[in-house]
């Protein structure tokens, strides 16, 4: 295994652990604010659905900046 490999497995799993992490935290803040508000359910589904999807697309592009920097 050589230093290239590993440089891009680091660059692979980073970005997905990122935002492995940041989806976790986003739910967690759901679940919080439907605890609090249960009327809103449907906007805080709303939001937080498109920040679920934010933070995969870094997660994707970190995942091409991965294969374009090993090509």
């Amino acid at each position: 295994m050589n230093i290239t490999s590993l440089a891009f497995g680091l660059t692979y799993a980073l970005p997905a652990l990122g935002a492995a992490i940041g989806v976790g935290l986003i739910g967690y803040g759901a679940l919080n604010a439907l605890g609090r508000n249960p009327e809103k359910a449907a906007e805080i589904r709303t939001m937080m659905i498109t920040a679920i999807v934010f933070s995969d697309s870094l997660a994707i592009i970190g995942i091409i900046v991965a294969y374009m920097a090993k090509a």
